[in-house]
């Protein structure tokens, strides 16, 4: 049984110590994951900063190195005075030791056709691929003692005399250590896996007889309610998609009521959730408050075209008379620009504080999606992942929560997929975690009923 590839938070207080400061390690290469080529390693950690790479030998031995300088295609043979070679487990056991650099010359070995090189421990050239369950490192030179400080320690006690390895990775260093400003879900593919399993297989209790529950999407033209639906649709289609009409348009592209229904294509039948689309509110031409109160009740049919001069009546073609709780709105989502929150107009911002004390009348959950997260915050652009580490993110969050009073643990930070080419997990797993909250305060707002 292998221990695990991955650094606990005992290898991060050691290294740290080693490196004089509070560190944190992002994961930029991971051999079982990203494939053993040496073009590969230069992709993903080239020009990056200071990093440390760790072996995890089949004999649950786990040692690596430090590297101060980034990683580069081409040098050779370079001098890095701070960088160190160490031990931190010894055949499953702790035992944390640092081996510094010898008074010598060019001790770490940048080649493009080279993985990450150290004198005294080397890893792999061009490709490797892996020999029944693990990859076979080179082993000449390791631990040898001639250019890092290794004692009485050696190959054989270090590493049992073989350089096999598990898995390979490099983490980039950072200073400091970090807090998230929220707890981070685990990005990783079965966190994905898990929420579409929970939403695939929700249902409204069957009692209430509610064949699926309603979450409306209400927000400022151009805030990306269109792009919410697509968003979803696009993961469980599994490409992304278009179905409704997303762009940017001074007015709302979206001028009717509609309900969009998700299918699963892995059953072939549709989803238990409808996410009902409304007009985008307007400076000027809104949606008549009487309107959104029929809306919540039930009385709207769906493709009912909004007019802004005359809500609907009983009169008005498909109007439900007599809504049965089917009918209702069970949840509603404010679907929140981030990057502009702050000019955000009195009126759109006066129209959503209106809906919201309908909702507290009629004691209707109301969430927010605060999307276009990658305007907010650079990093997030990059890095979907860094989303509760972000200092602007959380700053836009927190006015967020504060223009519309509500608990900050109600406003969802998502970001639609616009100008992706493919899925990403990451982006998946924000939108999805949201889109369950919505399901879980629907089943609230059910129950109640009930």
């Amino acid at each position: 049984e292998n221990m695990g590839c991955c650094l606990k938070d005992r290898d991060i207080l050691q290294l740290s110590s080693w490196l004089g400061e509070d560190c944190h390690f992002k994961l930029l290469y991971k051999i079982s994951r990203d494939g053993g080529s040496a073009e590969k390693f230069h992709e993903l950690c080239d020009n990056k900063g200071p990093t440390v790479t760790i072996f995890y030998n089949t004999d649950n031995n786990v040692y690596g190195g430090y590297l101060s300088r980034s990683w580069q295609r081409s040098g050779g043979w370079i001098t890095d005075g701070s960088s160190f070679l160490f031990q931190l487990y010894s055949n499953r056991k702790w035992n944390p030791n640092m081996f510094e650099v010898k008074d010598t010359e060019s001790n770490v070995y940048f080649d493009e056709d080279h993985g990450p090189k150290f004198e005294d421990l080397n890893s792999f050239s061009g490709i490797i691929e892996k020999t029944s369950d693990y990859y076979e490192m080179i082993k000449d030179d390791l631990f040898r003692n001639s250019y890092y400080e290794t004692r009485d320690n050696d190959a054989e006690s270090i590493a049992n005399g073989h350089n096999n390895v598990t898995d390979l990775e490099v983490y980039l260093v950072k200073e400091g250590l970090r807090k998230p400003w929220q707890e981070p879900p685990v990005w990783e593919p079965q966190t994905l896996e898990s929420l579409k399993k929970f939403i695939g297989s929700f249902e409204p209790n069957e009692e209430l007889n509610v064949p699926e529950v309603n979450i409306l999407l209400v927000g400022q033209v151009g805030a990306g309610k269109s792009s919410v639906v697509n968003t979803i649709n696009s993961i469980w289609k599994g490409e992304i998609s278009t179905r409704s009409w997303a762009g940017s348009s001074e007015h709302s592209l979206t001028t009717s009521f509609t309900r969009y229904k998700i299918r699963d294509p892995s059953t072939g039948t549709y989803l238990k959730f409808r996410l009902c689309d409304m007009r985008g509110l307007e400076g000027d031409m809104n949606v008549k408050s009487e309107d959104i109160a029929s809306l919540l009740d039930g009385h709207i049919p769906n493709k009912y075209k909004f007019n802004p001069a005359a809500p609907a009546t009983k009169d008005t073609p498909g109007f439900v008379k007599e809504p049965t709780i089917k009918d209702m709105i069970h949840t509603v989502v404010f679907v929140i620009d981030g990057s502009n929150v702050e000019v955000m107009p009195d009126e759109i911002v006066k129209k959503l504080k209106d809906i919201k004390e309908m909702l507290i009348v009629r004691d209707i959950p109301l969430m927010v999606f605060e999307t276009k997260i990658d305007k907010v915050c650079s990093e997030v652009d990059k890095d979907v992942e860094e989303v509760f580490y972000s200092e602007t993110v959380k700053t836009s969050v927190d006015k967020v929560a504060d223009v519309i009073a509500i608990p900050r643990s109600h406003v969802f930070p998502i970001k639609n997929y616009e100008k992706e080419g493919s899925l990403q997990t990451g982006i998946s797993i924000l939108a999805l975690r949201a889109l369950k909250q919505a399901l879980l305060f629907s089943e609230d707002f059910l129950e109640n009923q009930s």
